[in-house]
């Protein structure tokens, strides 16, 4: 079975965050037209909203940069970790400029990972991150984090729409 080349990886990445796949949407396209109102709307009060995503997967872009760099994690612009709630308290237009930023965010952690990805040489991919994961294994499970919250994100969206019909 021929190797799994940079070219494939780089496509997996792509189609995950922002280029047409056979499977549908991608993570990009699934807050394209979001305003900040429907990014925080909560299905239920224990539940994650679309803008909480958002910054969770620009964190984890973050994390597998550093990861692949073979750093500890930098400085990520918002504290905490992992889950980040969103959005804080404050006027209409403030909260539809930090949704704009955070989806801002998002592509920019996005192209900083996606450009190291792409300087990478094929030998490089069967490098470990950790003990157990390859940085081409990594570089997947970072790609299948986007659709896994692609699809969340969707299923987000359809029930705020039926609410709203109701």
């Amino acid at each position: 079975m021929p190797a799994f080349e940079l070219t494939d990886v780089l496509e997996v990445l792509d189609q995950a965050f922002d280029c047409k796949a056979w499977h549908g949407i991608n993570l990009k396209s699934s807050v394209k037209g979001v305003s900040a109102e429907w990014a925080a709307w909560r299905p239920d009060p224990r539940a994650h909203n679309i803008w909480e995503i958002i910054v969770h997967a620009a964190y984890w872009k973050h994390i597998v940069r550093q990861r692949l760099l073979g750093v500890r994690a930098g400085v990520f612009p918002h504290k905490g970790t992992h889950w980040f709630v969103r959005p804080g308290r404050t006027s209409r237009a403030a909260w539809d400029a930090a949704w704009k930023e955070d989806v801002r965010l998002l592509k920019e952690t996005h192209r900083a990972l996606r450009e190291l990805i792409a300087e990478l040489t094929p030998s490089e991919l069967e490098l470990r991150v950790s003990g157990t994961w390859t940085r081409r294994q990594t570089i997947i499970g970072i790609a299948s984090h986007d659709l896994y919250h692609a699809g969340q994100i969707q299923l987000i969206k359809s029930l705020l729409r039926k609410k709203i019909r109701e």
